[in-house]
């Protein structure tokens, strides 16, 4: 079923590609340009509808964020006005110092108590409206127990929770969790209250010891008055602890119960809360900040419709918007298309010519328009292809010429091989020995240097070309010094550009052995490595002066100065083959001799 589908789909495209194919041309730029405009055009329509309604969205939570952050405010100060009440009464000298003496168990002691203490302690209760009830733990036994809201401290000691409060040295109050209290309000008549408590460590001010605990009371009702929610809007504002219990329920019971178990789930898994959910296929805005003082999270459910209202007008809108530019713009786009297309037959035709070969053809080039600029330039291409005609024929007579140079060059090394050949051979047909080794030597020097064309030579042609230049010096200087080759018969397979020894040996010889006027020798080395071979040529002549050497350093060397020219031309050429891995180092003493070693890596 899915293969049919397919190739059902596939039939179709191939029908729809077949109607483009046969469209006219104008057509076809019209379709072409519509899709192009179309494509950009919706796209950024859905483009600014997504961030339109983004932006309300964004708007929508900062909104209700808000509103949660001004509620936690007011809780906030709620607290922070019960911790200001503590602190008042606990750095009280005049009410710590009361605690703190023995009690009088007799009638002076009630009267300093009702007329002196209980009129200063009760002066801060009643001026915190927000307080429910306060009570006071006193490590001093003298003091009858639970006796007008004062206890002994170890009536509260063994539990595990003030324990832990008493136990820390560092910490003067803290917040107690959400728990029930029971207080009498008239004679017989008791009230239940769910409340938070706030618990602070009473100092004596003569000998900081600790001399007990006041404990202020706040209920729940109270601490959370704000969350109610007067007008209809549907708002839902609680309470939860750390563990996912809910603390106040002052709207929690207003939500309908089938979102009750989706929020609670999402409450328990998430820390905190400033997102989008879906509730009875409804958005809410569902935030959560925590009150750090009493360890709880206020958390706030807004319906997104409250912030946003109806944005379906301006869906419709962007749509009309797109239709109506879509529409203009098909218009356009085909008029445009027709016009183009009219003046592209011309080019055709043109084409058409030149494909005929009739390259003479001329289109008018009226407009400045790319058109005009395409007419334009066909008639400066068939100008061009003038040109070119003659140029190619002329670089086929230029070519040929240089083909005839270059077998002339190549007659010139043969008919020199073919000369020297003749002249050995004329030599031992005469018993002329010398002449006969001479000639074969300059021979085979010439075809070594010449090496078929190639500037890359192995270590042993190099070696040989440097042998038979030195034996044909020999000859020249009747045998005026003697020649060593002191070489690894391993490093002889190796690469290298050719012709870098016979230049320095000839400079040594010439300028080196040959001025100092009787017999001298001439060291040829060659050693390696993991990565280089080293050549050295080394000889005992005069020498070079620290002046030329200089010179050679700086590449300020003239050609004119053949002594130094020759050494600075090997260099040069060893710099451009090889660059920083090839070098050449010289070391020499006037009167003494000269060391030259060249350093080029492996090839």
């Amino acid at each position: 079923m899915k293969i049919r589908i397919v190739n059902k789909i596939i039939a179709l495209l191939r029908k729809m590609l077949n109607f483009y194919s046969n469209m006219r041309i104008a057509w076809k730029f019209t379709c072409a340009y519509f899709i192009i405009l179309a494509l950009p055009i919706i796209g950024t329509g859905i483009f600014i509808n997504y961030s339109t309604i983004k932006s309300f969205t964004h708007q929508s939570e900062l909104l209700a964020k808000q509103s949660l952050l001004q509620k936690r405010e007011v809780i906030n100060q709620k607290i922070e006005s019960i911790e200001k009440t503590s602190i008042s009464i606990s750095q009280n000298p005049q009410i710590l110092k009361y605690l703190e003496d023995p009690f009088e168990n007799n009638y002076q002691g009630y009267e300093n108590y009702f007329y002196f203490f209980s009129p200063l302690f009760e002066s801060y209760i009643i001026q915190n409206k927000h307080i429910f009830g306060a009570m006071l733990y006193i490590d001093n036994p003298s003091f009858p127990h639970s006796w007008n809201n004062i206890y002994h401290l170890n009536s509260v000691e063994g539990s595990e929770e003030y324990r832990a409060f008493l136990s820390d040295g560092r910490t003067l109050q803290k917040w107690n969790t959400i728990h029930d209290t029971e207080v009498q309000i008239y004679a017989k008549a008791r009230v239940k209250e769910r409340v938070f408590s706030l618990s602070r460590k009473l100092i004596s001010f003569s000998d900081k010891k600790h001399m007990g605990i006041l404990k202020i009371e706040i209920s729940e009702k109270e601490l959370f008055d704000n969350l109610k929610i007067d007008n209809d809007n549907k708002e839902y504002y609680f309470v939860f602890d750390d563990a996912g219990n809910i603390v106040s329920e002052t709207t929690y019971n207003q939500i309908p119960e089938e979102y009750k178990t989706e929020i609670v789930s999402i409450l328990k898994e998430e820390q905190e809360l400033n997102d989008i959910f879906e509730f009875g296929k409804e958005k809410h805005i569902v935030c959560s900040i925590p009150i750090e003082r009493i360890g709880c999270n206020l958390v706030g459910i807004t319906p997104l419709e409250n912030y946003m209202g109806d944005n379906s007008n301006y869906t419709t809108i962007i749509i009309v918007v797109i239709f109506v530019a879509l529409l203009i713009f098909g218009v356009l786009i085909y008029f445009v298309s027709n016009q183009l297309t009219r003046r592209l037959k011309i080019l055709v035709r043109g084409l058409k010519s030149v494909r005929d070969s009739n390259i003479n053809i001329k289109l008018p080039t009226g407009s400045r328009d790319e058109f005009g600029e395409l007419a334009e330039n066909f008639n400066h291409m068939t100008n061009r292809i003038h040109e070119l005609i003659e140029r190619v024929y002329k670089a086929q007579i230029v070519e040929k010429e240089l083909e005839l140079k270059a077998l002339e060059a190549q007659i010139n090394p043969h008919f020199l091989y073919n000369t020297l050949s003749t002249i050995s051979w004329m030599a031992r047909k005469v018993n002329a020995d010398n002449i006969e080794d001479l000639a074969f030597l300059l021979s085979k020097f010439y075809r070594l240097v010449l090496s078929k064309g190639n500037s890359i030579i192995s270590v042993k042609d190099e070696i040989e070309l440097l042998n038979a230049y030195v034996e044909i010096e020999k000859t020249r200087f009747n045998n005026l010094f003697e020649v060593v080759f002191d070489l690894d018969k391993e490093a002889l397979n190796y690469n290298m550009i050719k012709i870098i020894l016979q230049p320095i040996a000839e400079n040594a010889i010439n300028h080196g052995i040959a001025p100092k006027g009787y017999k001298g020798t001439m060291i040829v080395k060659l050693r390696q490595d993991d990565d280089n071979l080293y050549f050295s040529i080394i000889d005992d002549g005069v020498g070079i002066s620290r002046s030329v050497l200089q010179s050679i350093y700086k590449s300020e060397i003239k050609k004119e100065r053949v002594s130094g020219y020759a050494i600075q031309n090997v260099r040069d050429r060893i710099n451009a083959v090889y660059g920083e891995k090839g070098h050449i180092s010289i070391f020499s003493r006037p009167g003494i001799g000269c060391s030259v070693t060249i350093v080029i890596p492996k090839l």
